[in-house]
């Protein structure tokens, strides 16, 4: 795959004030960055390969690519620059850091910890967790045409819009801080080959794969896209979310989420009771026979039960609290002080009860 190397020029705002010679080579310093906006990172042997695309250029001029294993990320920062064609390597306007898989799974605190202490990478950076390799998703979505992190802002658009939550690795550092799992929204790479016929057919897409669950020492598992779902109603705010029920297209219009717990005679948590509300309103109607109403409102309330139920087994079974289940059953600080401590212990047994009740609107001007 071909990819050209350009200059990228920065534009920036310079002060008025000084001499001439002066502002002369400021702007020449400015004009030697080359921003890098998506940044990948990957375990390798017990090492690190990071993986960076600088974005496309003025005039669509191909973005730089570039890839280096190292014994860490500061030795990959300082190799990539070697390597680098002319310009200074800038990371202060990083907007995606992709993690992969492995990477995910054994180097989440390092990571967390290394931006932390950055001068110039920020913690509201947009995290994503790559089924696969982090590498894989920032070349093989790269080429003339486009780059991966134009494919990353039209997903993430997309995504945003239809009620998918993209947590920064603020977001997600504060979740693991208070003791809780974390979600971030997992994307996987694609071959685009016989969907889009203008663009290089080496090139993939990138696209959203469910939730990543993050514990403490990184990533557990994954949630799919139902499950994910159900941790979307969850948190009460999968407005836009696209569904389907009993062959209807649907989009989720609002919803609310009411968790508490039962407590044995002990005190003790004995279980976790879980009451949503949803509603929806049809945007394509099924082939075939339609239902009744009442009969869509059911199927639509066993649809959204299941896909929290299932949402929360996963957690349970990989014993990570990222839907945040412990603040809501051990509401009072008697509670939370009785029981906190053992909640790890005792959530991935803990009995689930979910019920839903679904309301399905004939509206968007389809005939009832």
């Amino acid at each position: 795959m071909k990819r050209a190397v350009i200059i990228l020029y920065v534009s920036a705002l310079l002060l008025t004030g000084g001499c001439a010679s002066g502002l002369k080579s400021d702007r020449h310093d400015v004009e030697r960055l080359l921003l890098i906006q998506t940044m990948g990172l990957d375990s390798r042997d017990g090492a690190v390969e990071m993986s960076v695309s600088s974005g496309l250029g003025p005039e669509d001029r191909p973005s730089l690519v570039m890839s280096a294993p190292a014994s860490g990320i500061e030795d990959a920062i300082a190799r990539l620059q070697n390597y680098s064609p002319e310009n200074q390597l800038f990371y202060a306007h990083v907007q995606y850091l992709l993690l992969g898989e492995q990477a995910a799974r054994e180097a989440l605190q390092n990571v967390i910890d290394w931006v932390d202490r950055s001068p110039t990478l920020r913690m509201d950076t947009d995290m994503l967790v790559v089924k696969g390799r982090a590498k894989d998703a920032v070349v093989d979505t790269s080429e003339q045409a486009t780059d991966i992190t134009q494919r990353l802002a039209s997903m993430d658009r997309q995504a945003r819009s239809m009620g998918w939550t993209i947590y920064s690795l603020r977001e997600v550092a504060a979740a693991l801080a208070e003791g809780n799992g974390a979600l971030c929204l997992a994307i996987e790479t694609v071959p685009s080959d016989g969907r889009v016929f203008t663009e290089d057919k080496q090139s993939g897409a990138v696209v959203p794969a469910g939730y990543a669950l993050l514990g403490q020492q990184g990533l557990v598992g994954f949630l799919d896209p139902e499950q994910a779902l159900g941790a979307e109603i969850l948190a009460g705010d999968p407005a836009g979310l696209l569904i389907t029920v009993s062959g209807c297209t649907m989009e989720i219009l609002g919803s609310s989420a009411r968790i508490g717990g039962s407590f044995g005679p002990d005190g003790a948590p004995a279980g976790i009771d879980i009451q949503c509300r949803l509603q929806a309103g049809v945007l394509e109607k099924a082939a075939g026979p339609e239902l009744a109403p009442e009969e869509l409102d059911q199927a639509l309330s066993d649809a959204a039960a299941a896909w929290v139920r299932e949402a929360v087994a996963q957690a349970q079974a990989l014993g990570c609290d990222a839907l945040g289940l412990r603040q809501a059953v051990l509401d009072t600080e008697k509670a939370m002080a009785a029981w906190g401590g053992q909640w790890q212990e005792r959530f991935p047994s803990l009995p689930v009860n979910v019920s839903v009740q679904g309301q399905v609107e004939r509206s968007y001007d389809l005939a009832e």
